[in-house]
């Protein structure tokens, strides 16, 4: 058994036209991709982002560790209606994934909100903020199983439903492990009413690394390695690798947090709680909605597939589904909300400790104990220094948590050479915390070092800013600076101090000389080493230093035949070249000269510089 790319196209043609959006949370810990036409994850597809050229991550947690743990899931929405049972479903046991025209994938982009996924922030700073976003990264949008189809996928009995899907998502650290999804499902009255509601969650976990498997793993046997997993009392599905992929370590899961029936509460307590999974390809295809809502309504507990059933009873590759139900009647105009939630954990304990959290969260409807905020931040590079400017905002941030106090209580600064914060290059640089004798008084500030805040910056552009200036950084190196906010925790609650993420306002800097008409211009490294140290990965750079304000930049081979050509116009007296001539061929080993002519004055300089192997 081998599976394939999953192919994504873009629907043309419709009385308006949809346009299948893809999106991916990047808040917090785990990276999950989700679609405006109710799919979740990618089938470990080739399918990349734009932006960066790099695959959607599919459940990717750790964040950046490059193990993905969800080839594919959706919503399965059963019902009785005058045309007999039916069920619409968002992802089944295929491949070939066509929005709306693929056996088992019924649902497309509705003009109810939008034709693509709109996003909001709680964060103040953040390019999406919204002062009714939920959390720090909510992602909307609205499809249906019956809306400007040209045609119905085969054997496709629309319901008449919409589901509006929100995600939400936190950077805090007691549930940056989680993404919660919540879907409200709306009998739109294409089929009159309904009977007997049962809602499932098709979600095929797998653990699989792309550093162990290659970036096309989706067509690898990674998946005979899946063990599947069901915590009765959480009504949670998890997974984990069998050991073979080393390098797939940890925990993948999504769980049921709650249901509402026209706004009123249902307790799972009440429902039937179906957990059923059978093998890859026994539910593709032309499978009838009768065998499907069985299935969703049986009220079965699958054993696990654990190590003792793969080694007695041979490997069965899991695909699973949870569902929940009844609600007896909807008439035309209902509604009914289910939230789950996708988790991960670095073991067992962690995954159940994050789980817990999930459901803490959706039952203080998300109002949650958050960090202060981050402050804006500006850096200013100078001559082996950075100067840090940021603001005082996040003193008097009030905690979404009653009693809402002002529990600010300090600044951490962070240097980093990478932009994962996660890298064990990432050093605190800095800290500064309240004294008990600040003017705030909502909380005690005698935790901590008592040191007080930096200086404030007194003339200019950030005249009120305070100010940190790092010394001893290498002209012409990458820096990346965060500066976080942190509280003094919730003894009540159980919470230590919560502190924001390194990646709300970070910021990327080069340390090298400012614009001068003095100094004679200068190259480094020189000679430069295809093995320099400037180098990351694939990356070839060589800096120019001491350059006027206003120039032009030829660069000549030994032979004086022109290599390149750069216009620089800054206050920052430095420029980069990638060794890429005007031809984008790799710049050869040799002698070279730059030639700086200065358009202010017209003035000419010249240095001379190598390139070695």
């Amino acid at each position: 058994m081998k599976k394939y790319l999953i192919v994504f196209l873009l629907l043309t043609g419709f009385s308006a036209a949809k346009i299948v959006s893809f999106k991916y949370t990047s808040i917090g810990n785990m990276r999950l991709n989700v679609t405006n036409f109710g799919l979740f994850g990618t089938s470990f597809s080739r399918y990349v982002e734009p932006n960066t050229g790099l695959p959607y991550p599919s459940m990717e947690y750790p964040k950046f560790s490059r193990i993905e743990r969800l080839y594919k899931g959706g919503l399965w929405i059963g019902v009785i209606t005058p045309l007999g049972k039916c069920v619409t479903t968002g992802a089944v046991d295929e491949t070939s994934v066509t929005p709306g025209s693929t056996q088992g994938f019924e649902f497309l982009p509705s003009s109810s909100i939008s034709d693509s996924i709109t996003e909001k922030s709680s964060i103040m700073i953040s390019t999406y903020y919204a002062p009714d976003a939920i959390s720090e990264q909510d992602l909307y949008c609205s499809y249906t199983d019956y809306r400007d189809f040209p045609t119905m996928p085969p054997e496709h009995i629309p319901i008449g439903v919409r589901i509006d899907q929100t995600v939400l998502v936190w950077s805090y650290p007691y549930i940056d492990d989680v993404v919660t999804v919540k879907f409200v499902i709306h009998n739109d009255g294409y089929a009159g009413d309904w009977d007997s509601l049962y809602i499932g969650f098709y979600g095929e976990l797998a653990s699989g690394s792309r550093e162990f498997w290659g970036d096309d793993f989706g067509s690898t046997p990674y998946y005979q390695h899946k063990r599947l997993f069901y915590d009765d009392g959480g009504y949670m599905v998890f997974e984990r690798n069998d050991g073979y992929d080393y390098l797939a370590t940890g925990y993948g899961a999504y769980k049921f947090l709650g249901m509402y029936y026209n706004n009123t509460p249902v307790s799972f307590d009440t429902m039937t709680m179906s957990f059923n999974w059978w093998t890859w390809r026994d539910m593709r295809g032309t499978v009838p909605d009768s065998m499907r809502y069985k299935i969703m309504s049986n009220g079965e507990r699958d054993p696990d597939m654990d190590d003792n059933y793969a080694y007695t009873r041979g490997y069965p590759d899991p695909i699973p589904l949870l569902s929940v139900g009844p609600i007896s009647h909807l008439n035309i105009g209902d509604s009914v909300v289910l939230v789950i939630a996708f988790v991960g954990g670095n073991d067992l304990g962690t995954l159940l400790e994050n789980a817990s959290w999930a459901q803490k969260a959706f039952d203080a409807n998300f109002i949650l104990p958050a960090p202060p905020p981050s402050p804006h931040l500006v850096a200013s590079p100078g001559n082996r220094k950075v100067k840090l400017y940021f603001d005082d905002i996040p003193e008097f941030a009030r905690d979404p948590f009653p009693p809402n106090l002002r529990d600010f209580e300090g600044y951490r600064i962070y240097r980093g050479l990478s932009s994962f914060v996660d890298d064990t290059s990432w050093k605190l640089v800095a800290e500064f915390d309240k004294t008990p004798e600040d003017s705030v008084t909502d909380v005690d500030h005698s935790i901590g070092f008592n040191t007080g805040m930096p200086p404030k910056e007194t003339e200019g552009q950030y005249a009120g800013y305070y100010t940190f200036e790092d010394v001893g950084v290498k002209n012409g190196f990458t820096y990346y600076y965060a500066v976080t906010s942190f509280d003094v925790g919730d003894t009540l609650l159980g919470l230590p101090s919560l502190e924001s993420s390194k990646l709300l306002n970070m910021v990327k800097v080069v340390p090298g000389t400012p614009a001068t008409e003095e100094g004679k211009v200068g190259v480094y490294p020189n000679p430069y080493k295809l093995s320099s140290v400037w180098e990351k990965g694939d990356a070839r750079v060589i800096r120019f230093y001491n350059l006027p304000e206003r120039c032009t930049i030829h660069i000549l081979n030994a032979s004086g035949d022109l290599v390149k050509v750069i216009k620089h116009d800054s206050p920052y007296g430095e420029e980069m070249w990638d060794l890429m001539t005007e031809g984008s061929q790799t710049a050869a080993t040799g002698l070279y000269y730059l030639v700086v002519r200065n358009e202010s004055t017209g003035d000419v300089e010249i240095a001379k510089f190598v390139i070695v192997r």
